[in-house]
């Protein structure tokens, strides 16, 4: 198996039947189950690396900038561009287990508050034509190995980046309490995604993803009138932007949890593929059959079950299902979201690995 950009633009395009790609799983623990491997050296490699790298225009927070909004952040905290504060989190057996924010929004509660807030410069983090060249490195084949597909990253796009901000309780009283507050909110963010959106597209990327985790595993989390009227405006504003400049561009939405009930208002705006497509919560088998003709799937992979606390055989069975069942009709492409490496896991990985192996065609 050989890394190929154009696989993935294929399945991208809704053009790939039968064909499966790798988003790859990076990190010292998976190189070193992959290193274990019986397996050929063309196949370690293209676990190790995968098809696709991503680009992004937020650079980390200065923290002088929101000192006055986050005056208890720690001095370990990570903080972004829009200033909110992010420690790690760990489980008493030491594997990752989400983060603890911190909201710089969570006293402001006027929309002059939000105009006088320092938001960022998303078009002023790359030099003129650095971005492009960037893209361009990686798009580029090196001797006998192929470029990757580059993804522009516009994720937490409007609403999670909102709830990040204010603190996710706030945000929906705020929608009852405060709407024109959240208007003026979803407006300040929304701009600066327009912008960043056509600076990725200028900047020659093989598709974008964006997205809002906007459900749980049983519903969405606000309903879908509230979404028609107070977010979509936003998300489809943020996609024609994009489009603007390049009318053919693949973008990609992303939220986790089950997202059936949104998958018609995404494709009325121009979304053409869905990650990570949760398959504890969302029917593989369905969504491709009604929909994938409009929606590339990307994700696909039952890391809450099956990877999480299932066998290597009903690991192997899952992947199998994938390339038998789901990519026949337009081909997928294979991510793992938010998966918990814990010792289960790699050795779950590993038997994914040989099956995909097995599964896939040699090219």
């Amino acid at each position: 198996m050989t890394r190929s950009r154009e696989r993935v633009l294929s399945i991208l395009r809704h053009d790939g039947p039968g064909l499966v790609s790798y988003d790859a799983l990076r990190g010292r623990a998976i190189v070193d189950v992959i290193d274990g491997l019986d397996l050929p050296q063309a196949w370690r490699d293209y676990f190790r690396k995968g098809d696709v790298r991503y680009v992004g225009t937020e650079a980390p927070g200065e923290r002088e900038r929101f000192a006055s909004y986050l005056p208890d952040l720690p001095a370990e905290a990570d903080l972004s561009c829009w200033g909110v504060g992010r420690i790690a989190l760990q489980s008493t057996e030491g594997h990752h287990a989400g983060h603890r924010y911190f909201s710089p929004l969570a006293t402001i509660d006027t929309v002059a508050g939000l105009d006088a807030y320092p938001w960022p410069d998303l078009s002023a983090t790359h030099a003129p034509g650095e971005l492009r060249a960037q893209v361009q490195a990686l798009q580029a084949a090196r001797g006998r190995a192929p470029g990757f597909a580059v993804i522009g990253n516009a994720s937490q796009t409007i609403l999670e980046t909102a709830y990040l901000m204010r603190g996710m309780d706030t945000l929906f009283l705020d929608f009852y309490e405060r709407p024109d507050y959240v208007d003026a909110l979803f407006g300040h963010l929304c701009r600066r995604r327009e912008a960043q959106m056509r600076l990725l597209a200028q900047a020659g990327v093989d598709a974008i993803r964006i997205g809002d985790d906007i459900a749980t595993q049983e519903a969405l989390m606000i309903s879908l009138p509230m979404y028609r009227e107070r977010l979509k405006p936003h998300h489809a504003a943020v996609v024609a932007a994009a489009l603007e400049v390049a009318p053919e561009l693949p973008i990609a939405y992303h939220s986790d949890g089950d997202i059936s009930a949104l998958l018609p208002e995404l494709i009325e705006m121009g979304i053409t593929a869905i990650n990570p497509v949760q398959p504890e919560c969302m029917d593989l088998r369905t969504i491709s059959r009604e929909f994938g003709a409009e929606l590339a799937l990307w994700g696909c992979t039952p890391v809450q079950s099956i990877y999480a606390s299932g066998t290597p055989a009903e690991v192997r069975a899952h992947t199998r299902f994938l390339f038998e069942e789901v990519a026949p009709e337009r081909g997928l492409i294979v991510q793992f979201m938010n998966i918990v490496i814990t010792p289960h896991v790699l050795r779950s990985l590993g038997a994914f690995f040989e099956e995909f192996a097995t599964a896939s065609p040699t090219t």
